[in-house]
């Protein structure tokens, strides 16, 4: 409670510090931004401290220049509008603040319970989160050194976890606590922000917590589908639900999977950030709705918010950047397509768009990328749908109804569209791919409706749902090449966008529920809102079945994420724990090296502490198959089997060895001949069958 109750006080002063900065350029629809203050008081302590840090200066100094920065920048604002400020507040600001106070901590505390069930940081990728996550807590420079490669500096988007490592040195908590924090954060956050983009677009707090439950709470149906083939719901395979469509050769991660899942990867990590750039997108005092493109204030939050989020994950460029674009031309008609204005506003975007990657590109190294490839894809209709059809489904009716409704007026753009609708069906049902078809009707369809309905409140949430549909569309016709061959050509491409396009419908969805229950017809109403409310409880087996299995665990609720170290490798927690309190900087230290999704780099991952070689594979796929990877697990493995110091002194020297692991993954791979003459070291630590070897240079 002790560790829960630090955390959100942190969190809390960075909101109010970021407060006056909201009140000040954002709209009351919107809680003058404070849903969304904690995640910029974040992004800007990180952005100060990245560039102070990329120029040569201490970390720690970068993280006090961004809190001084922060709150003298927003004590002056507060003192300009003091009297605006006051005045609100006693108008019913209080209220709100307490409102979005309590909508924040009660999903925090609930994603941190969620934590507490299932805390291991261990399985999947964890590791290699944790490993970054402590090398940056450690690090006082940057850029720091790759803590699963120690000659070779970090080759991976790191920014969203540098802003983790900043909150776990200001908070003081352990890093294996603070990591499960880190998760019911970006969680937590997320919430508030759905409730607050809900709330814009429909101007109801009930459409508010619609929003936070679909984006954060429910999962997609195939836990239904689970428990209609089973007919139990306990135990539920979780991971399946993460492997739909093309059943493993593809990933459609959703939020809820992602944060019960816990690897803290930047595609999560990235959540609140994209969720506060279109709730910049969405601001109507920010940008107006004429001439949007002249806001500079507005701009320049864009260029800021779409920098630290490619930074943070550079996937979402194409969906943020065709976001950005829809959301700014919400005020235009549809036709004519190359109107000043509308030149105007995709040029201003697209500037944004490329003014924030070239910070990226200068200053982050990102995995190696092959270009983009076309291939039509075979999705199965009933996969997609598993995955998205309560999202779909709600926006499909108000569309159509919205059609309908027109049909006098508009009959012959009206048959012109079922015709072309069941045209398409058929060559898609033909064809294979029904998926297609069904995504090209669905984009006519809300275009028709964005040039027939010009009103600001259909245009913000359709502009969210066209954008979801566009990315969607694109995961059928091409994709980013990457490492993972052909059988996995999209795997990639559709876990990122999948998992934006959620994100973006999941206010959409919202908005249209509200809707559809103000829609006149009685009977329509119903029927409309009964098939919605069907497929939403279908999507509330998976987080029920997955809680309901994670509470019949053994183990004591915690939310230290070593405690499974502790209990099932009790030697090699005590190195850990050794080198955590007792080794300062980033020495290297040597450990074994084994295949990826294991307990390899068991130490530089707990320790943040760089060693000679982690996972192989990840470093492999990370750096294009750079053959120094290769090299460096050879080394390890001749350093540990070869008979004599004096013959692998040169390579604990290049590398920079400084302390030696022997425990009981060494002693199962290299065996006790080559390790018998580490004995000639002092020993910095022992503990049962694990040994801290101490290696002196020039030894």
């Amino acid at each position: 409670m002790r560790h829960l109750a630090l955390w959100w006080g942190l969190l809390e002063a960075l909101g109010l510090l970021a407060l006056p900065l909201g009140f000040r350029y954002l709209s009351p629809s919107l809680a003058h931004g404070y849903p969304f203050a904690k995640t910029a008081a974040i992004l800007f302590v990180t952005a100060v401290s990245w560039v102070l840090g990329m120029a040569g200066l201490p970390l720690r100094l970068g993280i006090a220049t961004g809190l001084v920065l922060l709150f003298g920048t927003g004590a002056a604002v507060a003192w300009q509008q003091r009297k605006e400020l006051v005045a609100w507040l006693r108008r019913g600001g209080v209220r709100t603040l307490l409102w979005h106070d309590a909508v924040w901590t009660g999903a925090f505390l609930f994603f941190a319970w969620q934590r507490s069930l299932a805390p291991d940081i261990f399985g999947a990728e964890k590791y290699m989160d944790f490993a970054f996550l402590n090398a940056l807590a450690r690090a006082d420079t940057l850029p720091p050194p790759d803590p699963w490669m120690a000659t070779k500096p970090f080759h991976y988007y790191y920014l969203g976890y540098l802003s983790f490592a900043h909150l776990v040195r200001l908070s003081g908590i352990p890093p294996a606590v603070a990591y499960n924090l880190c998760i019911a954060t970006v969680a937590g956050l997320s919430f508030a922000a759905f409730v607050a983009l809900g709330e814009r677009l429909a101007s109801t707090r009930s459409a508010g917590l619609l929003a936070g439950a679909i984006g954060l709470l429910l999962g997609n149906l195939d836990g239904f589908l689970q428990f209609a083939e089973r007919g139990h719901l306990v135990p539920i395979d979780y991971w399946r639900s993460s492997r739909v469509v093309g059943r493993g050769d593809t990933i459609n991660e959703f939020p809820f999977f992602s944060t019960i899942h816990g690897d803290l990867h930047p595609h999560f990590q990235v959540m609140p950030v994209t969720l506060f750039f279109l709730a910049l997108l969405l601001d109507r005092r920010l940008f107006a709705e004429k001439e949007p493109y002249r806001s500079r204030p507005g701009l320049f939050a864009l260029w800021f918010t779409f920098t630290c989020m490619l930074a943070f994950s550079p996937w979402e460029l194409p969906v943020g950047a065709l976001t950005m674009v829809l959301l700014l031309q919400r005020s235009l008609p549809l036709f004519p397509l190359f109107s000043r204005e509308r030149l105007l506003c995709v040029g201003a975007a697209l500037g944004v768009a490329a003014a924030a990657y070239l910070p990226l590109r200068l200053g982050f190294e990102t995995p190696p990328l092959g270009g983009v490839g076309v291939k039509l894809a075979r999705t199965k209709l009933s996969e997609f749908l598993t995955v998205f059809g309560h999202l779909l489904l709600p926006l499909a009716w108000v569309l159509a109804l919205e059609i309908y409704r027109r049909a006098e007026a508009l009959r012959a753009g009206r048959d012109f569209l079922l015709a072309s609708a069941a045209l398409l069906v058929a060559v898609g049902v033909l064809g294979g791919n029904a998926v297609l078809p069904l995504l090209v009707v669905l984009l006519l369809a809300g275009l028709f409706v964005w040039h027939a309905r010009p009103e600001e409140s259909w245009r913000a949430p359709l502009g969210l749902g066209l954008a979801a549909l566009a990315a969607l569309l694109a995961c059928e016709v091409v994709y980013l090449r990457d490492s993972y061959g052909l059988r996995l050509y999209r795997m990639n491409t559709v876990f990122k966008l999948y998992f934006q396009s959620w994100l973006l419908l999941s206010p959409a969805a919202a908005w249209a529920v509200l809707s559809l229950a103000r829609i006149d017809a009685p009977r329509l109403r119903q029927g409309a809102l009964a098939a919605t409310a069907v497929l939403f409880l279908g999507a509330c087996f998976y987080p029920v079945g997955l809680t309901r299995t994670r509470l019949g665990s053994p183990w004591p609720r915690t939310l230290d994420g070593n405690a499974y170290l502790a209990r099932e490798h009790p030697d090699d927690f005590a190195a850990i724990e050794w080198l955590r309190e007792n080794v300062r900087g980033l020495p290297v230290v040597l450990e074994a090296t084994g295949d990826p999704y294991s307990y390899y780099a068991r130490i530089s991952s707990n320790t943040g502490l760089p060693t000679v070689m982690g996972w192989a594979n990840h470093e492999g796929l990370w750096r294009g198959h750079d053959p120094d990877v290769e090299k460096a697990r050879k080394d390890v493995l001749r350093i540990y089997q070869a008979p004599t110091l004096g013959e692998v002194a040169p390579l604990l020297d290049a590398y920079g060895v400084r302390y030696v692991v022997v425990g009981e993954l060494e002693r199962k791979d290299y065996g006790e001949a080559g390790l018998a003459k580490f004995r000639e070291l002092p020993v910095a630590f022992s503990h049962g069958g694990t040994t801290v070897y101490e290696w002196s240079p020039g030894s």
